[in-house]
């Protein structure tokens, strides 16, 4: 049996280790809420995690690696890690994660030389999923980030108007009284 075929085969297998492991990733109260709320009201980080599994894990047992295809999936899911603060390395851990499950699904069908280079391919398209959610991640940090400083230059500069309208004068002007 091919490796393709192999994957194929065990592809809901993939799909859902793949999901418990980036449950797995999360306090340990929240793991229960994330299994058992299958609603994407009710649910949404769960439901957004499953719909990215699926379509990466599709798309990279697809002949071709479609970016159209994933980097939406890989945007929704570490997207959702970057906003609920996980550090880098832990937000992107889940990609990595997706080699040693396809690693235990395809390892009898690793007979031939062929089979190796193929397994490669998929490995190298893991990797090609890493970097653009590396870039995703970086670009979602740095938006939160200014989101921070806009409301904090926001918030700020709203107390410098009610000083200067208590005062009767803009803040940092000398006091001509005293002169």
């Amino acid at each position: 049996m091919s490796i393709s075929a192999s994957l194929q085969e065990h592809r809901e297998a993939i799909i859902k280790e793949w999901i418990d492991v980036i449950y797995g990733t999360y306090p340990f109260d929240t793991v229960g809420f994330l299994r058992s709320q299958s609603n994407a009201f009710s649910n949404p980080v769960g439901a957004k995690t499953r719909k990215a599994a699926e379509t990466i894990v599709t798309a990279l047992l697809s002949p071709e690696l479609d970016s159209a295809v994933v980097v939406p999936a890989v945007d929704e899911l570490i997207r959702v890690r970057a906003i609920q603060k996980f550090a880098p390395d832990q937000a992107m851990a889940v990609i990595f994660f997706l080699k040693s499950i396809i690693r235990k699904h395809v390892k009898a069908a690793l007979t031939s030389t062929a089979a190796y280079e193929e397994l490669l391919r998929l490995e190298a398209g893991v990797d090609s999923i890493a970097l653009q959610g590396f870039n995703i991640y970086s670009e979602c940090r740095d938006k939160v980030q200014q989101m921070r400083v806009d409301e904090f230059k926001r918030v700020h500069s709203q107390l410098l108007r009610r000083a200067e309208r208590i005062l009767e004068k803009p803040v940092g002007e000398p006091d001509n009284e005293n002169r």
